[in-house]
């Protein structure tokens, strides 16, 4: 049972009800969501819905809240960013989604870290960054390098809240093979010189 300490800090370890500082807590749920996001990465096109993160990170760490998803979850992705920024990681924050499948207002800070402007279709970006983030974590990309995957309406592959794999995609047709920036993630001209680094 919860005190009134823990009430007022708004989190608390699940094991005891003892309070934890939003802050330390934020720290804690940052490293567990860079894990839940490493290992969705290693299966090509999937991905996480925010909610399933935050279930996620709560239960790994052991530290829990309950204020609303969405007070929290921007502040989290965000540390992530920055981790995976400084550490030369593609942006795994790509593969949280919303409930309508799209990136939150959080990814801008991907694009914010680089340097770069906000695309006209920024689901398209982070598209690519998913496709980074499965090829750099050893994901089965399709022999032809598939292409930057959109998450379709109904949804395709992702990880269910005990971790393991809800469905799987059937691989995507692709024509060519897409090179994109291993900076920025955007698709390459024909140059192969990135217009926007």
């Amino acid at each position: 049972m919860r005190d009134a300490a823990t009430t007022i800090s708004g989190a608390w370890r699940s094991e005891d009800g003892t309070a934890v500082a939003f802050r330390d807590a934020a720290v804690a749920w940052a490293m567990a969501a860079h894990e839940v996001l490493t290992e969705t990465a290693t299966e090509y096109g999937y991905y996480v819905t925010a909610q399933e993160l935050a279930e996620r990170v709560q239960e790994m760490s052991g530290v829990r809240t309950d204020a609303p998803t969405r007070t929290w979850m921007d502040a989290i992705l965000r540390k992530v960013a920055r981790r995976c920024h400084n550490g030369g990681e593609p942006p795994l924050t790509a593969l949280c989604v919303k409930r309508n499948l799209k990136v939150s207002d959080s990814y801008k800070y991907v694009l914010e870290l680089a340097a770069l402007p906000v695309p006209a279709d920024i689901e398209t970006h982070a598209a690519y960054a998913r496709w980074a983030c499965y090829a750099a974590h050893g994901a089965d990309v399709p022999a032809d390098g598939g292409t930057p995957p959109l998450i379709p309406r109904g949804g395709s592959a992702r990880r269910s809240s005990d971790g393991s794999a809800a469905s799987r995609p059937a691989p995507p047709k692709t024509e060519s093979r897409t090179v994109v920036c291993k900076s920025c993630f955007i698709q390459l001209p024909a140059t192969g010189i990135c217009e926007h680094c």
